[in-house]
């Protein structure tokens, strides 16, 4: 099947059907993870919206393994609100600046300097 012409048929061939009156044992396996991640990635967008829209969202731990990696997987197709993206940015990048690795020698020469 030739796309070139028709972007179109590029799409829908990367697209996963599921027709209202196809059984779940009539899927493909292909299928099936596909739904079983799609259920998964609604979980987590919910999840982590709802911890997000909290007041004490900036002194919450940090985020666990799994929501790292389904935010890497799925980051560009979950949708959050404008104000709850801005607090994942910050929650990220203060969770990726407090991991750095320091060196002790470095502060102390800084505290001396000064």
């Amino acid at each position: 099947m030739q796309t070139q012409g028709c972007p179109m048929l590029y799409e829908m061939k990367n697209k996963i059907i599921k027709f209202p009156k196809t059984m779940i044992n009539q899927l493909s396996n292909a299928q099936k993870l596909a739904m079983e991640m799609e259920a998964e990635k609604n979980m987590y967008q919910e999840h982590i919206e709802d911890i997000m829209k909290g007041p004490d969202w900036d002194r919450l731990p940090k985020m666990d393994g799994r929501a790292l990696e389904m935010l890497a997987l799925f980051g560009d197709v979950m949708v959050f609100t404008p104000e709850v993206s801005s607090r994942i940015i910050s929650k990220l990048a203060t969770q990726i600046k407090t991991s750095e690795p320091f060196d002790p020698l470095e502060d102390y020469l800084k505290w001396v300097e000064n």
